[in-house]
């Protein structure tokens, strides 16, 4: 038996217009064209939607073997699904370029310019912590907003990480449990 854990993201789903049975269609057939293994047999009864909407086409390339079910590529409609946008440079635009350190001076965290060769590493480090995962990018930016407010009403900005070292350990993991003051609930007295 194998095992397998994805994270699907269902409104993203829905907004494609696709049910749950028609993304794993998509998924499997994504999988095998990139020869990897994804253990999901392709339910037929969605194919024939699929086809007509453009999200698959039927490969005329591959040879039809009667034992097996036609092979199938992605169509373009498929871009939609699998094309997710990346968060970098929101990312970017949030993190601080420098703090203020205790003796009045200023330390540079981040590049000004998001095309410099520092920024491009740090892209790099991004891309490979959080590929084609929109809600660790979303949780990312999430997590650095609560971190700076913190560090902004504690007055401990200065003790701000770098930006490649935050992403590189991970740091904001250590503030996905602290409430956002934004969205926390209050209690209403009657």
């Amino acid at each position: 038996m194998v095992a397998i854990m994805i994270t699907l993201d269902i409104l993203h789903i829905n907004k494609c217009r696709l049910n749950l049975n028609e993304y794993l269609t998509l998924l499997k057939i994504k999988h095998d064209e990139e020869n990897e293994s994804f253990p999901y047999e392709i339910d037929h009864r969605y194919v024939m939607r699929l086809v007509k909407e453009g999200f698959i086409e039927v490969d005329t390339n591959k040879p039809y073997d009667d034992t097996k079910s036609p092979l199938y590529k992605l169509g373009p409609e498929s871009n939609k699904v699998f094309k997710i946008d990346d968060l970098f440079e929101e990312f970017y635009e949030v993190f601080p370029h420098r703090v203020e350190t205790e003796g009045g001076g200023f330390r540079a965290i981040s590049a000004k310019d998001p095309n410099s060769l520092s920024a491009q590493s740090t892209r790099n480090i991004w891309n490979r912590m959080t590929k084609n995962k929109p809600s660790l990018q979303l949780k990312i930016i999430e997590c650095l907003k609560r971190e700076l407010e913190h560090r902004k009403t504690h007055n401990s900005l200065a003790f701000l990480q770098g930006i490649d070292t935050w992403l590189r350990q991970a740091t904001w993991e250590k503030w996905e449990d602290i409430p956002d003051k934004n969205n926390s609930k209050t209690s209403i007295k009657l």
